[in-house]
């Protein structure tokens, strides 16, 4: 019973990088169908949350749309991969669930700035000299998403702490 608990607390880098591809997957069908209400749906169902990360993502020279579903479909089967065999990818399983949780950290404090495109990236806020926290997004998708990843990185450290120095 406790091996299935931290196995399913290990799937929640999974769960964000899936969710984040089907954020992608949503954007492809807006493109295809934008008069659908349930791709509208699903697009603003998941915005708040994968925002930022995709957003980032895809500004990166020489990563398009396309590329950036398959990359985020290959880190979700990858991190099942993970969470099933988690004593043969310590430093990567450490990597795959820590890079989740800047992602999901990322949406949370960022979501509450109005942004509708990619031109701008910068805080409000921080340009006007006030370096107070934003206020976290409340999402329910967005705050389960970042506890599940949470949960998984405290895993990697316990593991990481636990395994013998020598191997």
């Amino acid at each position: 019973m406790r091996i299935a608990i931290f196995t399913m607390m290990r799937l929640g880098p999974s769960l964000a990088y899936a969710t984040a591809s089907i954020f992608v997957l949503s954007m492809l069908l807006l493109e295809s169908y934008p008069s659908s209400a349930s791709a509208w749906w699903l697009h603003m169902t998941i915005l708040p949350v994968m925002r930022e990360p995709i957003y980032l993502l895809l500004a990166v020279p020489g990563i398009g749309i396309w590329s950036a579903m398959a990359l985020l479909t290959l880190a979700s089967i990858f991190g099942i991969r993970v969470a099933l065999q988690p004593q043969r990818y310590h430093r990567s399983g450490f990597i795959h669930a820590h890079i989740a949780l800047i992602a999901t950290g990322l949406t949370m404090g960022r979501a509450a700035v109005a942004q509708a495109g990619l031109s701008d990236f910068t805080l409000p806020q921080f340009q006007r000299g006030d370096w107070s926290f934003l206020p976290l997004s409340y999402s329910t998708l967005g705050t389960f998403l970042f506890i599940s990843v949470f949960l998984a990185c405290i895993c990697c450290h316990v593991r990481i702490i636990k395994r013998p120095l020598s191997a």
